[in-house]
């Protein structure tokens, strides 16, 4: 009977840990993500919007979107490696050494 017991136990705490990941997984992403606007204009602490779908931006006295940047100047190209051939390879006492 105290092994029945016991299954019993430890398969509710692993179904209680599963549906706590499970509310954690669908709701971190809802809390933390960052809209765009918010991203873009630097704002800081709580505001409308999130996972309700409230409206974001343009009453709130937002600006328009700033002007394109030139791009920056191309790199040089890195260096050519060698050429990759075969190698000479031998193993002595479990150990390779190419050369």
């Amino acid at each position: 009977m105290t092994d029945t017991t016991n299954k019993t136990l430890t398969r509710r705490h692993a179904l209680r840990k599963l549906g706590i990941f499970a509310v954690a997984a669908y709701a971190i992403p809802a809390v933390t993500t960052v809209s765009m606007a918010h991203a873009a204009s630097g704002a800081s602490g709580a505001s409308g919007g999130g996972a309700g779908g409230g409206a974001s931006g343009g009453s709130s006295g937002s600006s328009g979107p700033s002007a394109a940047t030139s791009p920056s100047a191309a790199t040089s190209p890195s260096a050519a490696s060698g050429p990759s051939g075969p190698k000479n390879c031998t193993t002595t006492n479990g150990v390779a050494t190419c050369s």
